[in-house]
């Protein structure tokens, strides 16, 4: 038989191709990966430096609680001169619960209630230490939450 067919495939080119040739086959895997390596480290470091915006995610269920916490971060950070982009109201969710009025007969009557939970988004663009110290230093009304994102 002919050994040198071209749909054949060797042994050691099996192993290496697996890794299990040695240290050869490492260090060209690694020499591969560095300049993906390097390239990653200078987004990091970009990234890191300028924090370009501040993204505020606000949740509340009364929409007066919310607009008043709204006030006070576009006040805070304007008075720090950074530039604002928002509120943008996000879709409001809906959650309705069907309860039986009575619990033993009259299982047609029933009542509905409904949570209705409110969403606003705001970018705080170019922040300084200041308009950062501004944020962390409000007092915003019970019944907001806030998700913030840097």
């Amino acid at each position: 038989m002919a050994s040198s067919c071209a749909g054949m495939v060797s042994a050691a080119s099996l192993s290496a191709r697996r890794g299990v040739a040695g240290n050869g086959v490492a260090a060209r895997k690694a020499a591969a990966r560095a300049p993906v390596r390097a390239a990653f480290a200078v987004r990091a470091e970009a990234a890191s430096v300028a924090a370009a915006k501040i993204r505020i995610r606000l949740k509340s269920f009364e929409v007066n609680h919310m607009k008043a916490a709204c006030d006070k971060i576009i006040e805070a950070a304007t008075s720090t001169e950074a530039s604002i982009s928002g509120p943008v109201p996000l879709p409001t969710k809906r959650r309705i619960y069907c309860v039986l009025r009575s619990p033993h007969v009259n299982k047609d009557s029933r009542e509905h209630f409904e949570t209705r939970t409110h969403h606003r988004l705001i970018d705080v663009h170019q922040p300084t230490a200041q308009t950062i110290d501004a944020l962390m230093s409000l007092e915003l009304p019970a019944g907001v939450e806030i998700e913030v994102k840097l």
